[in-house]
Formats: C-alpha cells, structure tokens, sequence
C-alpha cells in the first residue's frame, strides 16, 4: 500500500511538516493564487507586483535596488515594476534624507490601503480554513506556529546572519 503522506508533493521528505508546509508554500505563492488574491481585492496586478508591495508594506521605504534584491530581479524589472505601480498610486518615489544621490520607494495611503484588504482577505482565508477547527486547536496551531517561525529565523541567522525576514 503506497504512502500517502506527502500525496501532493513528488519529493520523499520524511519529515510530514516540511513536506506539507512546502506544498503550501508553492500553492500560497503560485501565480494563480497571488493573482486571484489580487483581484478580489479590486486590482488585477501582476503577482510580482503583489508581493512587492507586500515587502514594502512589511519592511517600509526602501531603494528600488533592495526591493530587487528582495524580489530577485533586476533594476530594469523593478523599474517597470515600480512604475506600474506608481501609476496606479500604490507606491511612491522619494528622495532618500540620507543620500541624495538615492530613491526611496514606499506605499502611498492607496497602497496602504490594499495592502490592509489583503490582510482582511488573509485573516478572512484563515478563518474559512480553520472553520472547523476547536477553538483550542487554532489556538495551538498558532503556539506552535510562533514557535517554529522563533526557531526556524534562529536556524536560518546561524546558517547566513545576512539572512532577513
């Protein structure tokens, strides 16, 4: 009888959370779902418009030349990118206080805006995932979930300190 345990995934991981947590990861960050994501939030924007405006959201004003780094693309990428959504008011350009030289990307208050319907959606995603789960179940997939995010960002600085989130 073949093992089922890691039915989605093709990889013979023998640690179930890795195998299941990898499979959502590919399925949260497919295409399809950041783009349906998107458009149920009211824009149609290219998933790596998305996620762009999620590490801004996340990690505040930046150079364009961090968020490339942040999203693996190059300058040319996220100059088209940025443009897109600037054009769209979901991000601006700013002279960076430190060096003049420099740029800052950041969100714009309509930036800001959708970034906090995503997170409405998300919080709304979970709660149909979860719904029927016990109370205390959700209450301890999220300990648990806390603690592994606590020892898997340990893991990951003691491996590459340059490693952020």
């Amino acid at each position: 009888m073949p093992d089922d345990t890691n039915s989605m995934s093709p990889l013979p991981y023998r640690s179930q959370p890795l195998a299941a947590l990898l499979d959502v990861f590919a399925m949260w960050g497919s295409d399809g779902f950041i783009g349906a994501l998107s458009h149920s939030a009211g824009h149609d924007l290219e998933p790596t418009s998305v996620v762009a405006i999620t590490v801004l959201a996340r990690g505040g004003p930046m150079r364009p030349s961090a968020l490339a780094a942040r999203l693996r693309v190059g300058a040319s990428n996220i100059s088209k990118i940025s443009s897109h959504l600037a054009t769209r008011d979901l991000i601006a350009k700013s002279a960076d206080p430190h060096d003049s030289r420099a740029s800052l990307l950041d969100l714009t208050a309509t930036g800001r805006e959708f970034m906090a319907d995503l997170v409405r959606r998300g919080d709304a995603m979970m709660n149909e995932i979860l719904g029927g789960w016990t109370d205390t179940d959700r209450r301890e997939l999220g300990r648990l979930l806390a603690d592994f995010e606590r020892d898997a960002a340990a893991y990951a600085k003691a491996l590459n300190p340059d490693i952020s989130r």
